[in-house]
């Protein structure tokens, strides 16, 4: 029970290697070593509950690392490998381990999921979305371009579940023959497929008809990342002050203030901070304060 939506790469045949044997199994090699962590060099049965509580941050020519005790690594590079959108985080639980899946299934909770899939957060992220334009002035963009953020806010709403599934990709299991569970991989995988194939049609169709991307890059108008986003869900020990655990909603938000890209930039501070992923030599600037907030710039006036 995977937890991505894509299909596993087929490994090009090759010749079998002969390993050198060292007791029960393979012997790391000090190269593989320097790329992990420490706490990646140890098995998830051997940390203490507070080591599964740490996020580490990979440093550079690091490959695997833990986070909240889980074992991670950057997607796999396939022949077909894509980049991530700016911005968005870029990493995945690694499933090679079986104590590893295990730590993950131990972690999903369908009852506690389904009581934060019933407050609907995708329809706090839509009303909360970036409803400016901070790149462009409206009154100076083309018919094409107005037209198509009319049409570009339509489809964010159609698919508005979808995109915080993007954002929040968590790893369902499915091995406990529980209906819900089940009913839910279903449908995210149905309704991720479908926003991806209409939003990028959508998206292709406009700049054929002559938008310019720059547009795309407005935190209203609202990108698919090339890669969902795992959502790695704290180990029950961690607690707060109080000795309460953490709800799955406090986990989102406090998830999504870390990562704003996972909510579209909307838990950002300042206009600037919704920006800064972009390229350093972007060709176009933030616009003054007054011009942003105006009511003549709004992204789309289909919404409020």
């Amino acid at each position: 029970s995977d937890s991505s939506s894509k299909a596993k790469p087929k490994r090009a045949s090759s010749p079998p290697k002969k390993r050198a044997k060292s007791g029960n199994g393979k012997k790391s090699r000090p190269g593989q070593e320097r790329k992990q962590t420490a706490l990646a060099r140890k098995s998830y049965g051997s940390l203490s509950d507070s080591e599964k509580w740490i996020v580490e941050v990979p440093g550079q020519g690091i490959l695997s690392w833990r986070h909240r005790g889980i074992l991670m690594q950057f997607p796999p590079g396939t022949a077909n490998a894509v980049t991530q959108s700016f911005g968005f985080p870029d990493y995945a639980p690694n499933l090679a381990k079986d104590e590893d899946v295990q730590a993950l299934r131990e972690r999903w909770d369908p009852v506690a999921f389904k009581e934060l899939m019933d407050t609907k957060p995708w329809d706090v992220m839509f009303e909360d979305r970036s409803k400016f334009l901070i790149l462009h002035v409206r009154d100076k963009l083309k018919d094409v371009a107005r037209e198509s953020l009319d049409a570009i806010v339509a489809s964010m709403s159609v698919h508005r579940r979808a995109f915080w599934w993007f954002g929040h990709w968590v790893f369902i299991d499915l091995e406990t023959d529980d209906a819900y569970s089940e009913e839910l991989h279903r449908e995210r995988k149905a309704e991720c497929d479908k926003a991806k194939k209409e939003y990028k049609k959508l998206l292709d169709d406009r700049v054929d008809a002559g938008l310019e991307e720059t547009i795309l890059d407005e935190p209203g108008s609202w990108t698919i990342p090339a890669t969902c986003c795992h959502w790695i869900l704290m180990h029950e020990s961690q607690v707060k002050d109080d000795g309460t655990p953490y709800t799955l909603n406090e986990q989102m938000e406090s998830l999504d203030d870390q990562e704003p890209a996972r909510v579209q930039w909307n838990t950002c501070t300042s206009d600037e901070d919704r920006i800064k992923h972009l390229p350093e030599k972007y060709p176009l600037k933030l616009l003054k304060g007054s011009q942003r907030s105006s009511q003549k710039n709004r992204v789309t006036m289909d919404f409020d």
